[in-house]
């Protein structure tokens, strides 16, 4: 019986040694093999950092912080006060480590809130709908094409020309967005045509606190290359 008991408050006192560790930071940019991108970490255990090596982390709370190596110390949230939401950091590792655009060239920052209209992507998150500009790719802008934009539920629709050697347009004044509705998009000229597309946008609530909490958001919207690029700049 004794041994019994003793094997089983080993069981438990191993169980709650266990428990005590807490991956509870994430790593989202890394130059080093020895952290990978999407990777958590416990913020209670020393960090080891070997010369020219960097890492950026995101905290539970939305904080960023990026450790410079050489470098041997604890991980220091800049937002150590405020709430943690540790499924801010699981979120963000499962994003990261199944997104391949992280990976790849990303497009330039100034066209992160832009509604691009040549590109495959269906869903759009935006800043304000008083400031929404649509952009075509460099190649396409070397024509005029006409813009036609529809709401599907409502039937509202604007029509508007896109000059040629212009990349952005600003969304057609007489057509109002209504988050959450489906859009249709055609762009038509002369010599390549028509060509197709659906939007659905959405609006960043204004009390997420953090980029880091934007860019949660903003994958579960469906707004995958904006998130990555979002995450991307985080430093």
């Amino acid at each position: 019986m004794f041994k019994f008991i003793s094997l089983l408050l080993g069981l438990m006192l191993g169980s709650l040694s266990v428990q005590a560790v807490e991956l509870d930071t994430v790593v989202i940019h890394s130059n080093t093999s020895a952290f990978a991108a999407g990777q958590l970490l416990d913020s209670a255990k020393a960090l080891d950092l070997s010369k020219n090596a960097e890492i950026t982390v995101v905290f539970p709370t939305g904080g960023v912080q990026t450790v410079q190596g050489p470098y041997r110390g604890y991980l220091t949230d800049p937002r150590s006060k405020q709430t943690p939401d540790t499924q801010l950091v699981t979120t963000l590792s499962t994003f990261i480590q199944s997104n391949p655009l992280l990976r790849g060239q990303l497009p330039p920052p100034e066209t992160l809130w832009m509604v691009d209209v040549s590109a495959n992507d269906r869903h759009y998150c935006l800043i304000s709908s008083n400031e929404v500009t649509l952009l075509r790719s460099e190649n396409q802008s070397q024509t005029a094409d006409s813009l036609l934009i529809k709401n599907k539920r409502t039937e509202e629709f604007a029509e508007n020309m896109w000059p040629a050697h212009q990349e952005t347009l600003n969304w057609p004044s007489g057509l109002p967005i209504v988050y959450g509705d489906t859009y249709t998009v055609e762009l038509k000229n002369r010599q390549s045509g028509a060509k197709f597309k659906k939007l659905i946008l959405y609006q960043l609530p204004s009390n997420l606190p953090t980029s880091s909490h934007k860019v949660v958001w903003m994958v579960g919207r469906g707004c995958t290359p904006q998130a990555s690029r979002l995450l991307a700049s985080l430093k």
